[in-house]
């Protein structure tokens, strides 16, 4: 039989690494397939040194949905191709998961060692899905956090997602495209994203739509009074033309602003009208644009940046005050393009009730563990003060924190960094979400994030309780990330256990 031409949803789940199905041979045999095991996915660090924002616990959570209603025949037809162990097919064909999913939502903001996202689940299904976890979470992760900076720098001139035909492939401009918009991005280009988030689209023209019409000043016209012809009365009528095909001062400026008179197109215009450019220095050229539109009358219209654009190359503009209605943000976003491997990890943290940890010489690498969530601690003016990671079970602090009884919390590092709430004093909210609970997906939970826009909401109305100098994009003031007591107990605990078997 031919090799499925198209790839069912089902690949997506075993899209993993071999060693994953390799130890979980070894667990089958050791008859480990039942220890209930908790995985944290986090990342020990960002671009800036500040947050990340969430996005991809939705996709993660459909992993569970195409698993569960995958059919044993085609389970077993995929992993007998890839699998030489007869008693590993058998048992992965008749794999359901009949685990916990906790998570952080899309939009939220995170920082270095929280968990994100927390399988606890029998061993061999927690551990096959760690690659296509990482494989959703780390690019996405990338990008909102992206979007998050550029927007941030841009703010408040609107930016909007202009990278799908820059992105890895279908899958990356799709859920790439969602991505940057929970990171803040206003609008964005790629028509699937609008299908299945139900996010407009837009849209402008391309230097290759001005050249059918010829080459040079009057076929430049030809193509603007074409467009606006054509385009004025649409349900989406927003005329943008595109200036720097041949010479944004001496042809496309004037072209422009001829085409707009002549299709009578002003400042009573219903929708939105204006020009983009591509190309020089955007800078100049805004300003020298923008003096030629308000001496024609056309002080509605819009100007659109697009060329390569960075966070950088934003706060350069706004300081040399470019005159700029939008940015529009293509490869940076898209593929994260200067920090493009985001560094999320799939660890073990708990097997059997009975923690783990990874010690490393990196002290960066070292987990914590145990079964764990996050909380996010608010002073009396509500802005975040601290999060804090505490145990799930058996934890004083957190029985400290939901009665708003006094709290101290304790810098891990240096133990005289202390600080002390007092009683009703501060507020609190949980991050941590329960989305999948012994393999049953909470509906109200999940359907949620399928609202991209309320994602996004719900990020912007967090980066409000954020302090302007946790907000910069050099150095931002650090924010306190603290484990509770007896988390840093077991903790040290652990290291110390360790270290009295070396001998240290």
């Amino acid at each position: 039989m031919k090799k499925e031409k198209i790839l069912t949803e089902f690949a997506r789940v075993i899209n993993s690494d071999r060693y994953q199905y390799t130890e979980s041979d070894v667990f089958l045999m050791e008859s480990m397939e039942n220890k209930e095991a908790v995985f944290d996915m986090y990342f020990r660090k960002t671009e800036d040194g500040g947050f990340a924002v969430v996005s991809g616990i939705q996709e993660v959570i459909n992993l569970i949905e195409i698993l569960n209603k995958t059919s044993e025949e085609e389970k077993r037809m995929y992993f007998s191709k890839l699998i030489k162990e007869p008693l590993l097919v058998n048992y992965l064909s008749t794999l359901k998961f009949t685990g916990d999913i906790y998570a952080m939502r899309d939009g939220e903001i995170v920082y270095p060692n929280e968990p994100v996202l927390t399988i606890k689940a029998p061993l061999i299904q927690a551990k096959i899905i760690e690659t296509p976890i990482l494989n959703i979470l780390n690019m996405q992760l990338a990008i909102a956090t992206k979007a998050s900076r550029i927007t941030r720098a841009a703010n408040p001139i609107p930016v909007t997602s202009f990278g799908s035909r820059r992105a890895h492939g279908f899958d990356s401009a799709v859920s790439g495209t969602k991505a940057s918009i929970i990171g803040g991005c206003v609008s964005h280009s790629n028509l699937v994203t609008e299908y299945k988030y139900e996010v407009p689209s837009v849209g402008t023209m391309s230097h290759s739509y001005i050249q059918t019409f010829g080459v040079g000043k009057v076929a430049e016209k030809k193509a603007f009074n074409a467009f606006i012809k054509h385009r004025k009365d649409k349900e989406l009528n927003s005329l943008i033309l595109l200036i720097d095909t041949y010479n944004t001062i001496e042809i496309g400026i004037k072209n422009a602003i001829e085409a707009f008179k002549e299709n009578n197109i002003n400042d009573d215009y219903n929708g939105i009208y204006g020009i983009r450019i591509d190309s020089g220095d955007l800078a100049y050229l805004s300003k020298k644009c923008r003096k030629f539109l308000d001496e024609a009358g056309l002080k509605k219209a819009k100007i659109f940046l697009t060329n390569s654009l960075n966070e950088s190359l934003i706060k350069s503009l706004k300081e040399q005050d470019a005159k700029v209605d939008l940015f529009g943000v293509g490869d940076a976003i898209a593929v994260s393009k200067s920090n493009p491997c985001f560094g999320g990890v799939y660890k073990i943290v708990e097997i059997d009730e009975n923690p783990v940890i990874k010690l490393s010489e990196d002290v960066i690498k070292i987990s914590n563990p145990g079964f764990k969530e996050v909380y996010r601690i608010y002073d009396s003016d509500q802005q975040a003060y601290a999060d804090l990671i505490t145990l799930v079970k058996n934890d004083e602090d957190k029985d400290a924190l939901l009665c708003n009884e006094k709290l101290l919390l304790r810098d891990e590092k240096y133990e005289f960094k202390t600080s002390l709430l007092e009683e009703g004093t501060y507020t609190y909210k949980r991050l941590t979400r329960t989305y999948v609970k012994n393999g049953h997906i909470n509906e109200e939970e999940y359907d949620q994030l399928f609202d991209v826009v309320k994602s996004r909401e719900y990020y912007l109305n967090s980066l409000k309780n954020f302090s302007e100098e946790r907000k910069r994009l050099e150095n931002p003031h650090k924010y306190k990330v603290d484990l509770s007591k007896d988390l840093l107990k077991l903790k040290y605990d652990l290291i110390k256990k360790i270290k009295q078997e070396i001998g240290n």
